[in-house]
C-alpha cells in the first residue's frame, strides 16, 4: 500500500540527476539520429559518444559535464548556422557549467555531487524553458499564421495528413481549427507550466504536442522535451518510481536486467563503436548513403515512440491516481533561483528571442514555422510594435536578378530576396561566382565574386560569428519556413 506521507519525504536529488542526466543524453542521440552530416571524425560526434557513456553511467556527474562541454563546443564551432532546439539547449549547457562553477566557488572546490548541481540548476532550466515557449507563441501571433493559404500551422498539418494517408480532413474549418488550435496551445503552455494548479494540464499539453511533433518527423527538439519537462514534475519522482517497482515485479525485473546490461563496461564501449560504425557507414557510402540515412531515421522514429510510450506509461502510474487522490497530492516543482545571478540564464534565451523584434538575427530564435516576418517593410506581427526595431541589418535587401550560384539563381527565380548580410557572407564563401543583384536602387553586376572588393569580404567576423538570417520571400509567398 501507498505511505500517504510519500510526498512528505526529502527530494532525492541524486536520482533526479541521474534520471535528467539519462534523459539529456537521449536528447542528444534523438538530434544526432537525423543529422546528413553525420561525419565520424567531426565535432559533432563527439556529444553522441559522451552521451552513450552517460545512458550507461547516469550517477556519474564527470560524464554528464562532459557530455555537457562537448555538445557546448559543438554548438560554438557550428555557429551562427544552429537551429533553435539545439541553441537553446546550448544555453542550457551555459546553465549547467555556470551553475558548477558558483558552487564549486562557494565550496571552495570540494566535491560537488549531481544531486547537489540539479537541485540548484533546476529552477534555471524551468525559467528558461518557459520563457522560450512564451517567445515561441509570441512568434505566432502574426497575421500570416491566421492564413489559411500561407499558415505554417497547415503546411505542417498538410504533411501530417499525407503520413496517415491522407485521412485528415482537408476543409477549411479543418485550416481554422488547426490554426487557433495551435494558436491557444501554443500561448496557453507558459502560463499552465508556471501555475502550479495547472502544471499537470501544462505538462500534458506539452507532452501530447511534442510527441505529435516527433511522429510527424520533427524528432530533435521533442527528444529534448522529455528531459526538460521532466524538472516540471514534482521532486517525489524517484520515491514513488521504486514504490511503483515494488509493486509491478515485472518492472523490477526489466529495470534491473538493463542496469546489469548498461552497468557492464563493455556496453558503453559496443555501443559507441556500432555509433561509430554508422557514422562511417553514411560518409564514406559504405552502403548506400540515403538508404542507411532513412534507416537510422526510421529506427529512431520508432525508438522515439518507445520512448514517449514508456515515460507515459510510468508517469501515469506514479502520478495518475493523485487526480482523485487529495491525500497524496504531490509538491510542485520550485521556481525560486537559489541565486539571483543565475537569472542571467533566462536572460540570455530571452535576448535570443527578442533578436528579430530589434532588427538583429531571424535565425535560432525560437519563430520555427510561425509566418513570422519582420524584414524590410514587411512587418506582420500583431502585438510587438515596428518600433522595437533599433538595428537595420534586416531593412537591407538584396534582390537577386541573375547568377551561376545555384542557391542565389533558385532565390532569383523564386522572388526571394535576402539581407545584405547573408547575401555577402554566401558571395564570400562561394566559390568565384557572376551575380546580378539589385540593392536599394541601385543594380550592380558581378562577374568574378573573388575579384570583387565588396562580396570577396565576409562581414564583420564578430557579428558574422553570432548572426544568421533567413530568406525573406515576397508577403504573398510567405509560407512556412524554419
Amino acid at each position: 500500500m501507498r505511505e500517504e506521507n510519500s510526498v512528505q519525504q526529502p527530494a532525492d536529488f541524486q536520482s533526479q540527476f541521474s534520471i535528467f542526466a539519462f534523459l539529456m543524453a537521449c536528447g542528444v542521440l534523438f538530434h544526432q539520429s537525423i543529422l546528413s552530416d553525420w561525419n565520424p571524425f567531426s565535432h559533432h560526434i563527439l556529444p553522441s559518444l559522451a552521451a552513450i557513456v552517460v545512458l550507461s553511467r547516469p550517477k556519474s556527474l564527470g560524464a554528464f559535464l562532459v557530455m555537457i562541454v562537448a555538445h557546448l563546443a559543438s554548438v560554438f564551432i557550428d555557429l551562427p548556422y544552429v537551429v533553435n532546439h539545439w541553441i537553446f539547449v546550448g544555453v542550457i549547457d551555459f546553465a549547467v557549467l555556470l551553475t558548477a562553477l558558483i558552487l564549486w566557488i562557494q565550496r571552495r572546490f570540494s566535491r560537488l555531487t549531481g544531486g547537489e548541481l540539479l537541485q540548484v540548476l533546476a529552477p534555471v532550466i524551468r525559467w528558461s524553458v518557459l520563457v522560450m515557449y512564451t517567445f515561441a507563441a509570441l512568434a505566432k501571433l502574426n497575421s500570416d499564421f491566421f492564413k489559411p493559404e500561407l499558415s505554417a500551422a497547415v503546411s505542417l498539418y498538410g504533411g501530417l495528413s499525407e503520413k496517415l494517408g491522407g485521412i485528415l480532413p482537408q476543409e477549411i474549418w479543418a485550416f481554422h481549427l488547426v490554426i487557433w488550435g495551435t494558436a491557444a496551445l501554443e500561448c496557453s503552455l507558459p502560463f499552465l507550466l508556471s501555475i502550479r494548479k495547472t502544471r499537470w494540464i501544462g505538462i500534458a499539453l506539452a507532452f501530447s504536442f511534442h510527441f505529435a511533433m516527433g511522429v510527424s518527423g520533427f524528432i530533435p527538439f521533442s527528444g529534448f522535451a522529455v528531459a526538460f519537462l521532466f524538472l516540471f514534475l514534482p521532486e517525489d519522482v524517484p520515491a514513488r518510481f521504486m514504490q511503483l517497482r515494488s509493486d509491478m515485479a515485472w518492472l523490477d525485473k526489466l529495470c534491473s536486467a538493463v542496469a546489469r546490461v548498461f552497468g557492464n563496461p563493455v556496453t558503453p564501449v559496443t555501443l559507441c563503436l556500432i555509433w561509430f560504425l554508422i557514422a562511417c557507414t553514411r560518409s564514406y557510402a559504405w552502403l548506400p548513403p540515403a538508404q542507411v540515412r532513412m534507416a537510422v531515421i526510421r529506427v529512431g522514429q520508432l525508438l522515439f515512440a518507445m520512448y514517449y510510450g514508456g515515460v507515459a506509461f510510468l508517469v501515469w502510474k506514479m502520478y495518475g491516481h493523485t487526480l482523485f487522490d487529495t491525500s497524496d497530492q504531490p509538491r510542485p516543482a520550485s521556481l525560486k533561483l537559489a541565486s539571483v545571478g543565475l537569472a542571467v540564464v533566462p536572460l540570455v534565451v530571452i535576448l535570443n528571442a527578442l533578436c528579430p523584434y530589434i532588427g538583429l538575427k531571424t535565425e535560432s530564435s525560437f519563430t520555427m514555422y510561425s509566418n513570422l516576418q519582420t524584414e524590410g517593410n514587411q512587418w506582420n506581427h500583431l502585438l510587438m510594435p515596428k518600433s522595437m526595431k533599433v538595428f537595420h541589418w534586416q531593412d537591407d535587401l538584396v534582390s537577386i536578378i541573375d547568377s551561376t550560384y545555384p542557391p542565389f539563381q533558385h532565390a532569383a527565380k523564386e522572388d526571394i530576396r535576402l539581407t545584405w548580410f547573408e547575401f555577402q557572407r554566401q558571395a564570400s564563401e562561394a566559390d568565384s561566382i557572376a551575380v546580378t543583384y539589385r540593392r536599394g536602387d541601385e543594380v550592380y553586376e558581378v562577374t568574378d565574386s573573388k575579384r570583387d572588393p565588396v562580396l570577396s569580404q565576409p562581414p564583420e567576423a564578430y557579428w558574422g560569428k553570432w548572426m544568421w538570417f533567413r530568406d525573406v520571400p515576397l508577403p504573398e509567398k510567405n509560407t512556412i519556413r524554419h
